[in-house]
């Protein structure tokens, strides 16, 4: 709940570019085709064999090297990505090898629309995730998680090590989730247990006094493979580039699957993460961080908080199963149940600006937040795949049910004042309790879904209902409310395959999520609503192992509480944000050699319509309405290309590199400006061919220091500087 054509060699360029490679190129441009590779000879000829690292597929979609090939998260069924009408994009599990991503908003950074770290080096306390403008919600293996902001600090961010890839739905996906904000869902899928041997440990240790270790093992556990079993785990401890503040967390993730015949399925998934220092979490204020004062900036290495008194702990853990069944061609079933739990305890000083004009003293206040949430989700699925005449269905039907148990502890107390250029940190108190919510909420919901395919032609149409209910008691503030809400979404979109591999699109989707408020008749806040119009074009060329995507789409948010002008200290429903823009984003592999992936977003982010004033600057008032949203750029532009040899006596030698530009951006009373910045990423790798995979990796090189975002005068955040980290991996 919310508070043309050119000539044949530079077609050929084009696609080595985007992974065709060198044997396509060939092909393209003196019109032989590639040998096969088949040794002959007068002996015996021996069968060719393949060496791959690709991992099994899963039911959950597949990938080769950076190129998505299918993604159940769009549909819940396993569409190829070029027949859904809907921007996809997907971190594949060697994108996230080969940039060693450390979390999952770093694994996020070369992906179009996203804004993963607008919160910059305190992320890690607060990994809020931003698409088209709006909260992006998270969900492992299909089921939602304590991910949008109603939810405080406890959003679990399980370590990336132990995903096989990342889904992100852009857009409303209300049809298949439920509510949800508008942003869409970023789909974490954990690894799968596997029946190929999988052996692996690594240490990785670099900037920050960083030490980690791990661990991925998996394999049969039965001969004829109908058990089989996948075991996750990591460790590690670090400082980081504030002073006196420390991360530190355990992860282990067991599964195992059951596959009694060749049409059910049974898969038992756990997760359990410890975070006893979660990490830094602050704010600077823009005179200090963008504007210099008397003394200069303010350090990116000064804690502003207090090293004494800050504390963030964080314990989060998932238990559920995933079920399939299939009955005959026509008819298939599935279950999914996820139980999630959340306990963080978040106490903290934080800076709120200076105290007067000199810009040499700081004041703060001192804050606690104890917080646990626990989810449970279910969802039940029928599919049927038939004809009618010519045209061929994938018909989905499915009910789903959650229940939420939330409970929220705040304090907020004064704090003494500190000088930013020399700190010294006196004792704080622990702050008095003002607020403890206990929050229940469920939802019930019913959906339908068909996909059509005649000839080239695609078609997807879905529908859902729901019921949401919720209530508070709050017994220190002696409140209680509760509401109820049904909400009916749809979407629908349409495709055509063009032979070339290109595949134009349009389509439609709507989305809810109710929120907290009374208005002045005594009525309860509708939920927001979302509506998305988006067009595009997919190209997946043949023959060449590349996707790219091209969307333009229209997202508007509808019934945002605002400040109600005929009834002082109530709210209406008249506020509505909304985004415009551009994506383009493109992955490509060429085998185990090139790899590559570019993005470019152009985002329009405006409150079109609001009651609300935002604090400028020099301390005035301005109206919310026409500004842009806060933190979210116009221009975000990424690239990253690795390439490995596979000959020679450097054989096995990697080097990888990349780009993000993040554009301006402004605060909430777009009286402050966020400058761009542009961020160097490097990487080498050196595979030995004897079990052991070394890495050197390395983010903002330059050290570029930077303002991430403002949300006001006194709240902005520095971004992270650079970090150097080496892994050792080693196979067998």
């Amino acid at each position: 709940m919310k508070t043309g054509v050119g000539s044949t060699t530079a077609f050929a360029l084009l696609l080595y570019l985007l992974g065709g490679g060198t044997a396509a190129m060939a092909q393209a441009t003196d019109g032989t085709a590639p040998s096969s590779g088949t040794a002959t000879g007068s002996a015996t000829q021996l069968p060719a064999v393949k060496v791959s690292s690709q991992r099994d597929q899963t039911v959950t979609g597949t990938a080769d090297g950076y190129v998505p090939v299918s993604a159940t998260t769009a549909t819940k069924t396993d569409t190829p990505l070029i027949e859904t009408p809907q921007s996809v994009s997907v971190v594949t599990r060697d994108q996230m090898t080969d940039q060693n991503a450390q979390t999952v908003t770093e694994a996020l950074r070369y992906t179009a629309s996203v804004v993963s770290e607008i919160r910059g080096a305190s992320a890690a306390g607060a990994p809020y995730l931003m698409s088209r403008g709006f909260y992006l919600e998270q969900f492992l293996d299909g089921a939602r998680m304590p991910s949008d902001v109603s939810f405080g600090y406890a959003i679990p961010s399980f370590d990336p090590y132990g995903l096989e890839r990342i889904d992100v739905l852009h857009g409303p996906s209300s049809v298949l989730y439920g509510q949800a904000n508008p942003g869409g869902v970023a789909n974490l899928v954990s690894k799968q247990p596997t029946t190929t041997p999988v052996h692996e440990v690594f240490f990785t240790t670099g900037s920050h006094n960083r030490v980690e270790g791990g661990f991925d093992l998996g394999g049969a556990l039965t001969p004829d493979g109908s058990l089989s079993y996948r075991l996750t785990g990591t460790a590690n401890q670090n400082d980081s580039q504030v002073d006196d503040a420390r991360q530190k967390h355990v992860y282990i993730a067991p599964a195992i699957t059951w596959k009694p015949d060749a049409n059910t399925t049974l898969t038992l998934l756990a997760k359990y993460q410890r975070d006893p220092d979660v990490g830094y979490y602050n704010f600077v204020p823009a005179v200090g961080s963008l504007f210099d004062t008397p003394n200069g900036k303010i350090s990116t290495h000064t804690n502003l908080g207090d090293p004494n008194f800050d504390s963030h702990s964080r314990t989060q853990a998932s238990v559920g199963y995933e079920f399939e069944h299939r009955f005959d061609d026509v008819w298939t079933v599935r279950q999914n149940l996820r139980y999630t739990y959340v306990r963080d305890e978040f106490s903290n000083v934080f800076a709120n600006g200076f105290a007067d004009a000199t810009d040499t003293t700081l004041n703060r206040y001192s804050f606690f937040n104890d917080e646990s949430a626990k989810f449970f989700t279910v969802d039940n699925q029928a599919q049927a795949k038939f004809s009618t005449g010519p045209v061929s269905h994938t018909a989905l039907f499915g009910f789903d049910y959650q229940r939420v148990l939330y409970r929220e502890r705040v304090g907020l107390g004064a704090a003494p004042q500190l000088d930013p250029f020399a700190p010294v940190y006196p004792g704080v108190t622990m702050p008095n309790a003002f607020s403890d919510d206990n929050i229940r909420m469920k939802q019930f919901g019913v959906y339908a879904q068909d996909q059509l395919a005649w000839n080239k032609w695609r078609f997807l149409v879905g529908v859902r209902e729901d019921w949401a209910s919720a209530d508070d008691n709050n017994p220190l503030t002696s409140s209680y409310t509760s509401q109820s809400e049904r909400a009916f979404t749809w979407r629908a979109g349409l495709v055509y395959l063009f032979d070339n591999g290109l595949a134009p699109y349009a389509s439609f989707a709507k989305s809810f999520d109710p929120q907290a408020g009374v208005l002045a008749d005594g009525s309860a806040a509708k939920p927001t609503t979302a509506e998305q119009y988006e067009v595009g074009i997919k190209y997946q060329p043949r023959g060449y192992n590349s996707f790219i995507t091209a969307s333009a789409f229209d997202l508007r948010e509808r019934n945002v509480l605002t400040s109600d002008p005929e009834h002082p200290g109530f709210s209406t429903q008249a506020g509505q944000v909304r985004a415009r823009g551009f994506e383009l984003e493109g992955h490509a592999s060429l085998s185990d050699s090139l790899n590559v992936t570019a993005s470019y977003t152009y985002l329009n982010n405006v409150t079109t319509d609001s009651n609300d004033s935002a604090t400028t600057l020099d301390g005035g008032s301005t109206p919310l309405e026409g500004k842009q949203v806060w933190g979210i750029p116009r221009n975000i532009a990424s690239a990253w290309v690795d390439y490995t040899l596979h000959g020679g006596s450097l054989r096995g030698l990697g080097f990888g590199g990349g780009i993000r530009y993040l554009g301006s951006s402004y605060d909430e009373s777009n009286t402050i400006r966020v400058p761009s910045v542009t961020l160097v990423d490097a990487a080498i790798h050196y595979d030995t061919g004897r079990h052991w995979l070394l890495s050197l990796n390395g983010t903002n090189l330059f050290n570029r220091q930077y303002v991430a975002s403002c949300f006001s005068a006194s709240t902005c955040t520095y971004g992270d500087g650079v970090e150097v980290l080496a892994t050792a991996r080693y196979r067998w």
